[in-house]
């Protein structure tokens, strides 16, 4: 089994909510093989709403036959169906393969080495609108703000590639995240008061608002 325990502590997740077999089932009827990682996510956390509904969708199973593709699993679409994410045909036998972005369905540009990777990312991404206490409006941060972050932050070890020239996390604790995207604009949320205070103190120095 795939560990998501940091997705898990990211959310306080207390417990598996995923989709059964039979549901899984609808998936592997179209796509035939399913990686590993991706089953295990499905079945572990893919009915969890505030994770994978919040901002973008992840693709639940009855909603496959929409998103069928001659060269690519499609299972995450950006909320208003801009780009979607997925992967290929012939890396569905591999236990952790790496996931392609594509704004036209036709261009396909890499956007995580592993799957495993880019579920944590997203989770990151959706948290930053779906927990508890959550900064007010996306701010603009300068260079010197970048450096003190990247300096005083522990980077989250994961991002994106593609999406919005590129996004990357930081926290120190496990219940929070900084969003830093194009390297200008900033946000961020905890699930935690204490945390999410501790935080807003400092970044709220940093930033104007956009």
């Amino acid at each position: 089994m795939t560990d998501f325990s940091t997705i898990k502590k990211l959310f306080h997740i207390s417990g598996p909510n995923g989709f059964t077999s039979d549901e899984i089932q609808i998936i592997k009827d179209i796509f035939g093989n399913l990686p590993q990682v991706f089953v295990d996510y499905y079945s572990e956390l893919g009915k969890i709403q505030n994770l994978n509904q919040t901002q973008d969708s992840l693709i639940i199973p009855e909603r496959f036959q929409f998103y069928n593709h001659n060269d690519y699993l499609i299972f995450y679409t950006e909320n208003q169906h801009a780009r979607v994410w997925g992967i290929h045909k012939d890396n569905l036998s591999n236990l952790n393969p790496p996931v392609y972005m594509s704004y036209d369905e036709k261009e396909w540009n890499l956007e995580t080495e592993k799957l495993s990777d880019f579920f944590n990312a997203m989770a990151y991404l959706q948290a930053s609108f779906a927990l508890k206490f959550t900064a007010e409006c996306f701010y603009e941060i300068d260079n010197e703000g970048l450096s003190f972050i990247v300096e005083n932050y522990k980077n989250k070890g994961v991002s994106f590639k593609q999406w919005a020239e590129g996004i990357n996390f930081y926290g120190n604790y496990d219940d929070e995240v900084i969003v830093i995207m194009s390297n200008n604009q900033l946000f961020y949320s905890s699930n935690t008061e204490d945390h999410f205070l501790e935080m807003d103190k400092v970044l709220s120095e940093l930033v104007t608002e956009l």
